[in-house]
């Protein structure tokens, strides 16, 4: 008797089943679901499931234990077409297999090693090492102090001579730096840019100073000043490195003047007003918009600080809803409160890498990160919230109410940096009071 077969696609998938009593030709053989000819006997599931058989066969028994809640995570995921095809033709997938195949499982410093063979790597590397810290396959580290570290390898082997200098200049000024940084908050890309631009500005120095037969010892503050002069304004950061360098007898005190800032422009009191109802309010928003433009409106948080905060920073005082965002926890007002409630109640992301375990208020795309500040920024500039004006609007109204020693350890800002804020709300205020004056005079 005939066989008929009935093939309809439904995301991607084939599902056929019997008729007449005949079993199906396109059923697994291990499940009995409906498989596909093109991809084999096995379903999709199942077909993961041999994967991870032929991943795990040649492990000893503790690092292939420690594979499981990532093999628990694949088996799980919505969608195993999607985990099938990483299996078989990523990058990052074929890493795993290579060194299961060799017996153990990688390191970080295997990861590292893969990562310095070029820029394609390195992606692969990195979203393999962000799934397996997230399943605790291996521990966790500040990825971005270690990215500190493999740009200052990378640095010497290009230029071994300057290896006197720069090495210790890292080791013993730029990292330290940066560890208490991050043991006091959350570790951000913007921390490794930040040690990048010393290194390479003390590079293009060297490099200037060599080309006019000069050592660092032997230069003066002329030579300085003119390569100062001759290029962009972020060449004064080479500052942090002569202030060390004549700390240590290396060279003569060579001064370079603090790079220049210029204070951003803020938005209008309505417009501020208007923007952040619109954050609270307006359903038609992304959740997570919303939520990340009520704390840039209300409280003057950079994106590097709000895309880093975790429901841990989240609490309850006196029946109330609280935030920390540095040592003293802020009473959320009902909205932003409700906001924040509904972004960690809100459901896990769609596919396999949805299935690892969050702990970001606003998670990246690569397993257990967040994500990214410049992300971020683009969304919320696309809606209409510019930055840098909002940030300013909002910090200069809250230096007005507060003074510095009380706003800074509640937005996690220096009591120097919440000083100058407080200045420039003075200025503002009486900026306003000599424009009222005027307009008052001319009636």
């Amino acid at each position: 008797m005939a066989v008929k077969v009935l093939i309809a696609r439904t995301g991607g998938q084939r599902t056929c089943g019997p008729c007449d009593g005949h079993p199906d030709p396109y059923a697994c053989p291990r499940c009995g679901v409906a498989s596909s000819p093109i991809t084999g006997d096995l379903c999709d599931r199942c077909a993961v499931d041999h994967h991870l058989d032929t991943l795990v066969h040649d492990l000893p028994p503790d690092p292939a234990a420690q594979l499981a809640p990532l093999r628990a995570a694949f088996m799980a995921a919505e969608h195993p077409r999607t985990v099938l095809t990483w299996l078989r033709t990523s990058a990052s997938a074929r890493l795993l297999h290579e060194s299961a195949a060799c017996g153990r499982l990688l390191t970080h410093a295997d990861l590292d090693t893969v990562a310095g063979s070029g820029r394609g790597a390195a992606q692969s590397t990195d979203y393999l090492r962000g799934l397996l810290v997230a399943f605790g396959v291996l521990p966790p580290r500040d990825e971005h102090l270690a990215a500190i570290e493999r740009h200052l390898a990378r640095t010497l082997i290009r230029h071994p001579k300057y290896a006197v200098l720069l090495g210790p200049y890292v080791r013993w000024s730029v990292l330290p730096r940066a560890r208490r940084r991050a043991a006091r908050s959350a570790s951000t890309r913007g921390r490794a840019r930040w040690a990048y631009t010393r290194v390479n500005t003390a590079v293009a120095l060297l490099e200037h100073l060599a080309s006019l037969d000069l050592t660092l010892s032997e230069s003066t503050q002329l030579e300085v000043d003119r390569w100062l002069a001759a290029g962009p304004s972020t060449r004064y950061e080479v500052r942090d490195f002569l202030v060390w360098t004549a700390r240590r007898g290396h060279s003569d005190n060579l001064l370079v003047p603090h790079r220049s800032k210029t204070e951003p422009e803020g938005v209008d009191e309505d417009t501020h007003w208007d923007l952040l109802q619109q954050c609270l309010h307006d359903e038609d928003l992304p959740l997570d918009l919303r939520a990340a433009g009520s704390l840039l409106l209300l409280f003057g948080q950079h994106l590097t600080h709000i895309v880093a905060l975790t429901p841990g920073h989240l609490g309850v005082q006196d029946g109330h809803q609280t935030i920390r965002l540095d040592s003293t926890p802020i009473r959320l007002p009902p909205p932003l409160s409700t906001l924040l409630t509904r972004l960690v109640d809100q459901q896990p992301r769609q596919g396999w890498s949805g299935n690892t375990p969050s702990t970001w208020l606003f998670p990246g795309s690569r397993p257990g990160t967040h994500r990214s500040a410049s992300s971020l920024a683009r969304a919320l500039t696309g809606h209409g919230i510019p930055i840098r004006a909002s940030r300013a609007t909002a910090l200069v109204q809250l230096a007005e109410e507060m003074p510095p020693a009380v706003l800074a350890p509640l937005l996690g800002l220096h009591v120097i940096t919440a000083l100058q804020w407080r200045r420039r709300a003075a200025t503002d205020w009486t900026a306003y009071l000599q424009a009222r004056q005027r307009a008052l005079g001319d009636r």
